[in-house]
């Protein structure tokens, strides 16, 4: 474990984060620009957003089958190559189902093989469990730290270039990647560290899925990711819009919303820490109680002066946003390790995608239904609450287990 190869594998999915999933989340850049030119409801437009965030839960087992059938190397080529048509095709799209399709769809596949599945599958074979976690975590953060030049550069083409061209540039970086994972030493990247391709070879069956799915921490774990993901995403795509119709200055509200990206690596990196110090429950409550306060901070910006309220949700929301997946991953690892965890955390993953779906969807149509914003902040604080009683009672009963 003295090498490099392990640290630069976690740079690997960290790059790759960028290239898919921190290029889909500069969509709520996207959206006044879109909604302009295609004259479409808001809640069409973050519709979008919404089916990329469904397709990405609900592709993971898809991914996971494409790793075991065909190996890493595959899942990566095709998960890049899908980021590169899914922005190439929304620069060239003329009618509103064209970005459905590519920056829903597409885009939305291409975000599952590049994230959780690969990062899992790929970290999983180089660090031992009391490491994995600070790994994943950093491998997670990649769309949090992207959205520091990503949603900046976005705002800035869509400015001065139009909103075409800022999904073509984003589509070149994309395309980079493909030659550079076509030549990498996938098979010795494949076998992972010796030490711990022997214990995986001696590793227990573990849970099967019909196991797994008919106790209560697998409901708990996956309704924990519906919930978490409705709180995040009702809010998230329409966040830019807001703080516009606030008053607040465009290119300032994107460099606030670029500043709450670079705390969510933080936050990711900071939170496991603290749960693999023995504190699960308590990192976990204090992640849901950091967003819960942040939604009541953004709410009380009322104008371009509220600088202290438009920063307290930036640290606060942009802190704590991403700490629930690298969480749940964890716990979902501790408690079906063996033959089997693909699956199981495939179809845990799922309540990502479904809820970044509902949650994206249904804070775009209440804000068309009431005209202001009311219901949605409403919608995020509910569903963060009772995802908090949710993955805090598995977190609690990974305590009293003593592991």
């Amino acid at each position: 474990m003295g090498s490099i190869m392990p640290w630069a594998l976690v740079a690997l999915c960290f790059a790759l984060g960028i290239a898919s999933r921190s290029i889909s989340d500069t969509f709520v850049v996207f959206v006044p620009a879109l909604q302009q030119a295609f004259d479409a409801h808001r809640g069409s437009v973050t519709l979008i957003y919404s089916f990329a965030l469904l397709v990405g839960g609900i592709a993971a087992p898809i991914a996971g089958w494409i790793v075991d059938r065909f190996g890493l190397r595959a899942l990566t080529v095709i998960g890049v190559t899908a980021a590169t048509l899914a922005t190439a095709s929304a620069s060239q799209a003329t009618e509103l189902w064209h970005l459905y399709l590519g920056l829903g769809i597409v885009m939305g596949f291409g975000a599952a093989a590049l994230s959780g599945v690969l990062s899992a599958s790929l970290l999983g074979r180089w660090f031992p469990s009391r490491r994995l976690g600070v790994a994943l975590a950093v491998a997670w953060s990649a769309s949090g730290v992207g959205a520091m030049a990503t949603f900046p550069l976005a705002q800035h083409l869509i400015a001065t270039e139009g909103w075409r061209t800022a999904y073509m540039v984003f589509a070149a970086v994309s395309a980079v990647f493909v030659p550079v994972l076509l030549f990498l030493p996938w098979g010795r990247i494949e076998r992972g560290a010796p030490g711990l391709a022997r214990a995986r070879a001696a590793a227990d069956r573990g849970p099967t899925v019909g196991e797994a799915v008919r106790d209560w921490p697998f409901w708990a774990l996956f309704s924990s990711f519906v919930l978490t993901s409705i709180g995040i995403f009702s809010l998230v795509p329409q966040a830019m819009v807001y703080l516009l119709e606030h008053g607040v200055e465009g290119s300032y509200a994107a460099r606030a919303l670029a500043v709450a990206g670079l705390l969510t690596p933080l936050g990711m990196v900071g939170f496991s820490w603290l749960a693999d110090r023995g504190g699960r429950r308590l990192a976990a409550l204090l992640a849901y109680a950091c967003s819960i306060a942040g939604v009541g901070a953004l709410a009380m910006v009322r104008g371009p002066g509220d600088d202290l309220w438009l920063w307290l949700y930036v640290l606060l929301f942009g802190g704590s946003m991403g700490s629930r997946g690298p969480m749940i991953s964890t716990l979902a690892t501790l408690r079906y390790r063996g033959a089997h965890f693909g699956r199981i955390y495939g179809l845990i993953t799922i309540g990502s995608g479904v809820g970044g779906f509902l949650g994206a969807w249904i804070g775009g149509v209440l804000h068309d239904l009431t005209g202001n914003y009311t219901a949605v902040l409403v919608l995020s604080v509910t569903a963060l609450v009772v995802a908090a009683a949710s993955l805090g009672s598995e977190a609690g009963a990974r305590e009293r287990l003593g592991r």
